[in-house]
This record gives C-alpha cells, structure tokens and sequence, in this order.
C-alpha cells in the first residue's frame, strides 16, 4: 500500500511540474539606438575691451556657435559664474593679481534680441543645418581707482542635449 502511495503521488507531482512548464509564456523586446552629432562649441573671438580709462564704460562683443544634431533643443550655461538674472559676472585679473574688477556679459540667440540666456531659460534649437550663433555682449566699467596694467580673464560655455 505504501509503494503504491508513493507511486502515486510522484506521478502527481511530475504530471504538474510539467503541467507548470507548458503554461510558460514568452516575449520578445526590441532593442534600437539613434547615434546623433556631437556638439561643438567654438569661441569666435575674445572679449577686447582695448585701452580702457578708470571710471569709464567699454563695451565688447562676440559670440559663440553650437553645432550639433539638426533641430536639437540645446541646454547652455556658463561654468561656475553668478546671475543676476539677465547678466553674468565675470572677473579680470591684473597680471600679479593685486587688483581686479568685473566685467558683466549676456548672450542672446539670433532673432531674440532681449530674450537673454540664464539659469533658467537656457535652452536654444539649432537649426536645419544644426548650428547656433549666440551673441555675447560685454560691459567693462573699471573702477576711478583701478591700477593701470593689463586684465584678463576667462569664461565657459556649456552646451548639452537636452
């Protein structure tokens, strides 16, 4: 009695396991990949303010081009500066660093005067060709007191696919 209840229930179990194995489904994924343009970001000249008296007001300009993915919304920003909003603040060094003053600049995309790149609005399309050219517009006002000698600095800019 006990080998024909063993029996039994070992025909059970194997009768569900393989029951079990033919309920299995299956599916299948696919799997695709859109290999897009790098981006670039070219500078397309310095910031030369020239000879500057004290307590004057120079002006500057530039720009920089993106190029990248055609029709590409863009992020920018700019490393590690301060904002008030509409401008950014940028110091110049003399060159033993005893005295600096600040230079402020705002950029601006073609077709958008007054429409300035911040923290918060920083995205730019490129266009059919997937290029940008964004305007730099630099004020430079040194102080009465400022020592005479040379100043520089620098800045970045950042772009990343959004």
């Amino acid at each position: 009695m006990k080998k024909i209840l063993i029996s039994s229930l070992l025909l059970m179990s194997s009768l569900s396991y393989s029951s079990l194995e033919n309920s299995a489904v299956e599916s299948s994924m696919n799997i695709t990949a859109t290999i897009i343009k790098p981006l670039t970001v070219q500078s397309n000249g310095p910031l030369d303010f020239g000879n500057i008296l004290p307590a004057t007001t120079s002006h500057a300009y530039s720009s920089f081009t993106v190029k990248g993915e055609e029709n590409a919304n863009v992020k920018i920003s700019f490393e590690n500066l301060s904002s008030d909003g509409a401008s950014f603040t940028v110091p110049l060094y003399n060159s033993n660093n005893s005295d600096s003053f600040n230079i402020t600049f705002n950029c601006t995309a073609p077709n958008s005067p007054g429409n300035f790149l911040n923290h918060t609005n920083n995205v730019v399309t490129l266009t059919n060709n997937g290029e940008i050219a964004l305007s730099i517009a630099a004020t430079a006002q040194p102080r009465r007191d400022q020592t005479p000698g040379q100043y520089t600095g620098e800045f970045t800019m950042r772009a990343t696919y959004e």
